[in-house]
């Protein structure tokens, strides 16, 4: 399966699923991908899954699930329950009759791969992120343009969300920043903020 095609086939899917559910980026959170997965007609468990697997999608004779780490925080669990839908609308088959299992991601690593880069489209669609840069007139990119770009961001994406688009996209080398602390950095910049601060 030539890779390329199969990426942009799911980016496709992905902006036809935010049509067909009206998705508006800056508004899209998990109460909308509720929403979804109601009208989908897959539950919503949570489980204390394993350290490195944040949500894992199970189906069998039409019943549809989804066990996610209760303890996640907003922007990994949107990504994670977004990543599943892949899965619904594309692997339902396969995982039903047990041909891959989801979240074994070394044996199928193209497949886990493709959920990453739906749920990257659905939640924040490339174009999108390419003309808020543009809008913003970010240059120059070095960890405290990162924050600043996070600060402004209109859709509720995660440091690691934003490096590895702007990977993508040719403006910061593979890996550049996965040295810093970016929730440190912006407490530095910006300070602490008030509901994470000690109570004296």
């Amino acid at each position: 399966m030539n890779r390329g095609v199969y990426y942009d086939d799911l980016k496709a899917l992905a902006r036809e699923k935010r049509a067909d559910y009206s998705v508006d980026t800056a508004a899209f959170g998990l109460r909308d991908v509720r929403r979804i997965y109601k009208a989908e007609g897959i539950q919503i468990d949570y489980w204390p899954l394993p350290y490195k697997l944040k949500a894992m999608y199970m189906c069998a004779d039409d019943d549809f699930s989804v066990a996610v780490q209760r303890t996640l925080p907003e922007e990994p669990k949107l990504f994670a329950l977004v990543h599943e839908l892949k899965h619904h609308y594309r692997d339902r088959a396969a995982l039903a009759n047990g041909r891959i299992v989801c979240g074994d991601y070394n044996a199928n690593e193209l497949i886990e791969k493709g959920a990453e880069v739906f749920a990257a489209e659905f939640i924040y669609p490339e174009a999108e992120f390419a003309a808020d840069i543009a809008q913003l007139g970010m240059t120059g990119w070095q960890a405290e343009t990162v924050v600043r770009m996070k600060r402004f961001c209109k859709a509720k994406v995660s440091y690691k969300f934003l490096c590895k688009r702007l990977e993508r996209l040719g403006l910061i080398a593979r890996g550049q920043f996965d040295r810093v602390q970016f929730q440190k950095l912006e407490d530095q910049i910006f300070g602490v903020p008030f509901y994470r601060r000690r109570r004296a």
